[in-house]
């Protein structure tokens, strides 16, 4: 924290000096009452000070909201406690928060008037504690801060004040995820059924044999010839289960010309985070893998899986890309994706398509 003098007219150096110089003056001619006065004033100043210097280290400050995350356009409800450890009043004590622009988080005051900045005036009295509410709300995806945070302490005479400044890594970070739209879900599901009706097979799939089994009278096709010689009797083949339920969601956000980000990266992403959710919903395995790397993990991906905390986990996910990342040329990302996604499961494509004599097997959801 750093404490800042604010002086106003009458507690600036020159005032001072002119006033002490007219105090010498009017002494010497004898202007008592003038004097008196003066004396008067320059006491005020003295105990405006001390006021000041006294309360300025009893004052602390504590942030409070209830949700870890919200998103984009809801209002969030946030709480700051201030703290008067004193055994004197604070007046017109007056906080001020700015934001980083209000293209990320911006306040709403009491006339719902949006702000990248917010001032709040309150009084507290010694040796208690007052709880203001802060309205917030995010305008756009990810991790945002404040940009300032002050406390102004002036004292009962309004001749000075003191300004508390506090560092940026004191102030709290608000995590703003994507929104989850309205999709057409009749796309998706006939996808999805579309999907399951070609792939399911009551014999499983014939062309990903697992091991053997005994003979069930089923087709003569199905009977593993060289098995059933070794062992002497009818042994058939053993298929892996094929059911449709397994989706690779790509999102690339790089434009057509090599790491050029798309104009409409944020419904895109909005997008893939509201597809995810409906594959969820039906039961699928979906997975996730997004045109951003980081030099720890590679390509962003989130595993295959269905349940409820893995939708948590993947919005979150999203939220931390940032367009200072780093991102792969379309055809590198595809060449890549398409190795690492699960075999079994339907590319599906967000965002800027893969070359299609490159790579077979996958649906364009959104361009």
């Amino acid at each position: 924290m750093i404490v800042a003098k604010e002086k106003t007219i009458f507690s600036s150096p020159i005032t001072l000096s002119l006033l002490s110089v007219l105090f010498l003056v009017f002494n010497f001619l004898e202007s008592y009452i003038i004097v008196v006065l003066l004396a008067f004033f320059f006491s005020l100043v003295l105990l405006s000070y001390v006021y000041l210097k006294t309360v300025q280290s009893k004052v602390s400050w504590k942030f409070k909201k209830y949700s870890l995350s919200s998103s984009v356009d809801d209002l969030e409800e946030c709480f700051i406690e201030i703290s008067n450890d004193s055994h004197l009043p604070l007046f017109n004590l007056e906080i001020r928060i700015e934001s980083e622009n209000d293209k990320n988080i911006v306040f709403l005051n009491s006339e719902n008037v949006e702000s990248s900045m917010e001032k709040i005036i309150v009084d507290v009295l010694p040796n208690s504690k007052k709880v203001v509410k802060v309205l917030i709300k995010g305008k756009s995806r990810g991790h945002h801060n404040w940009s300032n945070f002050e406390i102004f302490l002036k004292d009962p005479f309004h001749l000075q004040a003191f300004r508390l400044v506090y560092s940026r890594n004191s102030l709290p970070t608000f995590i703003v995820l994507p929104r989850i739209l309205k999709i057409n879900e009749i796309k998706l599901k006939s996808i999805i059924y579309g999907n399951r009706m070609t792939n399911h097979s009551f014999y499983m799939d014939e062309t990903k044999i697992m091991g053997t089994k005994n003979y069930e009278n089923e087709s003569f096709r199905h009977i593993h010839w060289l098995a059933t010689a070794k062992e002497s009797k009818i042994v058939a083949k053993k298929y892996e289960k094929v059911n449709g339920n397994e989706y690779s969601i790509f999102l690339n956000i790089v434009g057509s010309l090599s790491f050029q980000l798309r104009h409409d990266m944020e419904e895109l992403i909005e997008y893939a985070v509201s597809a995810y959710n409906v594959l969820s919903k039906e039961g699928c395995k979906v997975e996730l893998l997004v045109n951003y790397t980081t030099l720890k993990d590679g390509v962003l991906k989130v595993d295959s899986h269905s349940s409820r905390s893995q939708l948590k986990k993947m919005i979150e996910t999203v939220t931390l890309i940032e367009t200072k990342g780093v991102f792969l040329s379309s055809k590198s990302f595809y060449n890549y994706v398409f190795r690492l996604k699960d075999r079994n499961s339907l590319a599906l494509i967000i965002g800027s398509p893969p070359d299609p004599t490159l790579f077979k097997d996958w649906v364009q959801i959104k361009q």
